[in-house]
């Protein structure tokens, strides 16, 4: 125990972390797809407190995100953002109801799958572009034959990885055919932002214009865009959809986490996203402001590389095992999350994930295990090895330092910790450069779908190259065919005990963000996930 206390007291104390977060590290990411960006993970400048904010407008809102604005083009990230949902339209669209997660129908007014062929058909309402054009069943099919191309590489390509082929039946009906049954074709539409295919095929535009310019069906009209700084819309007078209180809006990308605190406490804006832990309480004290979580989004972590690299001393499942070991989740979950996310299961899908196998368990923490493995294995005063990490949130420097921590003191496994750039970290995760042994990561899997769609990471074909085990592809394949949840979520459990057993990563806690915002500015805000902020369904006092 006293060891275990002079690790704990050595490796995850907040303040040293805070101001030790970027030591020895080749530079900070200044931008961010998942969470949110950070200029200086090592600063811990408390945010100033000013007068109290004035009341907005009551048709205009203005809030704050700590990530997101890289781009107006859906192919370049696997999310619903903001500004995408405001912008375009889902065929169907996901929400969590008193009974759980449902489809809620968008541009599709209903679907059904064909008993002849298992193919899907989508009926669709009508709706029109913002530049005046109809939205057709063929801009629909091209949407997804795009995403699925390599060719284009979209971010998009392993949520549509059974895709095979579409038919236009008349303008607002089109058939989807997948390569083989797929009982989850419904929720894979709901990831896709349709797009015009009249843009993307005009050589004076394409998807460049799209990422800047961008022409929707969705609710708003995209009036100004600035890459990483903001983005201002109003309500669309052709969308369907309409709104039932924000005409316009203006979304401030502030990636600094303190400095998103200060834009809230001052009333520059009356919203923002991923409020940091360490201001949580904080922020909740403040007057007139309401603070919550969402629901866990995912699993917070590292892969653990035994796939991608020859070479790697982690080829070793023991050497996997032993990192696991080695370090105590439930200290970093008390220590660098302030206890409030729960430790994880020892598995990629947070608990309420279709799938989610409640009889794992993580993988506990025992040094002296850790070490007779690292003996096992031929290692027993350990080695060297690249680390590296990103800084998407204020916790991502802090915890790589308590990591590499635990697995010197307790293995012997020295590392060169690094905090790359988003760029360099993207090729990375996505497979289109080496990864280090340990490598920072966060399995995004929500209630509102299956295990099945964090599992394409873990695809023998999948490009990243994050595992290889046919009997893993088997058993993916044979889930998509079976269309009773409940049947199909036996199947992913095989799947979450073999990535269990293979021990393809360090899982730390499930992970969730923290929204905060003035409700006698907006009274009707409901807490989600992805996106945070519905714009259209949102009334304003």
């Amino acid at each position: 125990m006293d060891e275990i206390k002079d690790i704990s007291n050595k490796y995850i104390n907040r303040r040293s972390f805070l101001r030790a977060g970027a030591v020895g590290t080749l530079g900070l990411a200044v931008a961010s797809v998942i969470g949110c960006g950070d200029d200086d993970s090592s600063s811990s400048t408390p945010a100033a407190t000013t007068s109290a904010p004035q009341a907005a407008k009551a048709t205009h809102l203005t809030f704050g995100k700590g990530s997101l604005g890289e781009t107006m083009n859906p192919n370049l990230a696997s999310r619903r953002s903001v500004e995408w949902a405001a912008c375009y339209e889902n065929v169907c669209t996901t929400y969590q109801g008193p009974d759980g997660p449902y489809l809620k129908p968008y541009l599709a007014t209903s679907w059904e799958v064909d008993p002849k062929d298992s193919s899907w058909v989508f009926n669709l309402r009508d709706s029109e572009w913002s530049d005046g054009k109809k939205v057709t069943a063929d801009d629909v099919g091209f949407t997804i034959q795009y995403a699925a191309n390599p060719d284009n590489k979209s971010r998009l390509i392993s949520r549509v990885n059974t895709f095979e082929s579409y038919e236009v039946i008349d303008e607002k009906t089109v058939r989807f055919r997948t390569k083989k049954p797929d009982a989850t074709w419904a929720n894979r539409m709901s990831l896709a932002f349709i797009q015009p295919r009249h843009i993307y095929e005009d050589a004076t535009k394409g998807p460049n214009e799209q990422a800047v310019r961008p022409v929707g069906s969705g609710p708003y009209l995209i009036t100004n865009y600035v890459k990483d700084a903001l983005i201002e819309g109003v309500e669309s007078p052709s969308s369907w959809k309409g709104n039932v209180g924000i005409k316009s809006w203006k979304m401030n990308v502030i990636k600094e986490h303190t400095t998103r605190v200060a834009a809230f406490e001052t009333g520059e804006v009356d919203w923002i996203d991923t409020v940091p832990l360490q201001e949580v309480e904080r922020v909740t004290a403040m007057d007139g402001v309401q603070v919550q979580s969402s629901t866990p989004y995912g699993t917070a972590g590292y892969h653990i590389s035994g796939w991608q690299s020859e070479g790697y001393p982690t080829n070793d499942v023991r050497v996997r095992r032993a990192y696991n070991l080695a370090t105590d989740i439930d200290a970093l979950g008390k220590e660098i999350y302030s206890g409030y996310f729960a430790s994880a299961k020892g598995q990629p899908t947070v608990t309420d994930v279709l799938g989610h196998e409640s009889n794992i368990s993580d993988y506990g923490f025992d040094p002296d295990a850790a070490r007779q493995l690292m003996k096992d294995a031929g290692m027993p005063n350990g080695f060297k090895q690249k680390y590296d990490t990103h800084s998407l949130n204020s916790e991502a420097v802090p915890m790589a330092t308590a990591v590499a921590g635990f697995l010197d003191e307790n293995i012997g496994v020295k590392s060169e910790l690094a905090t790359i750039d988003i760029s360099t970290w993207r090729d990375g995760l996505y497979g289109r450069a080496p990864r280090t042994p340990i490598f920072a990561n966060t399995w995004h899997s929500t209630s509102m779908f299956d295990a099945g769609f964090c599992f394409t990471w873990y695809l023998s074909d999948n490009a990243a190259k994050y595992y290889n085990n046919p009997e893993f592809d088997k058993n993916y394949a044979e889930s998509l065919t079976v269309f009773d949840p409940a049947a199909r979520a036996e199947v992913y459990k095989k799947n979450v005990k073999l990535l269990h057993d293979d021990v393809v990563g360090l899982f730390v806690v499930d992970t969730s963000r923290f929204m905060a915002w003035r409700p006698e500015v907006i009274p009707s805000y409901e807490i989600r996930e992805d996106p945070q902020l519905i714009l259209h369904e949102t009334t304003l006092a």
